[in-house]
């Protein structure tokens, strides 16, 4: 049984090929772009492509939660791939209710996301 969401990935031109074998597809076709950049959808995606992205190409994306599941941000710089749980509005904390902080596991998560996005980023600008 599957449990598939919404998910969207932007990764270099080159590597589009790799996004589409798991069935992700353009959601505007605009063919007056062309590029180094792609922006690409599946809005059946099976668990999220969990274990299925490729990890040694940069990229970012983001998926909706699923049933049994949420949302999540991942960020890959082609050797070092990062998540987090996120909303559209930004991070989802872990909260340590007796000792009323965020867990460090969760800032240190968000940290490590934060480096691998910054070093992809800078891999997908053109």
């Amino acid at each position: 049984m599957s449990d598939r969401c919404y998910m969207q990935v932007t990764c270099r031109r080159q590597d589009r090929p790799r996004f589409e074998a798991l069935g992700f597809h353009p959601e505007f076709t605009d063919t007056s772009s062309d590029g180094p950049v792609v922006e690409l959808v599946d809005a059946g995606a099976d668990y999220g492509h969990v274990n299925h992205l490729p990890r040694e190409v940069p990229f970012l994306a983001s998926h909706d939660a699923g049933g049994n599941f949420g949302a999540r941000r991942i960020a890959c710089d082609g050797r070092r791939t990062a998540e987090v749980p996120a909303t559209g509005e930004g991070f989802i904390i872990e909260w340590d209710a007796s000792k009323r902080r965020p867990t460090t596991a969760s800032l240190a998560r968000i940290r490590r996301y934060i480096a691998v996005l910054k070093r992809a980023q800078k891999m997908l600008q053109p």
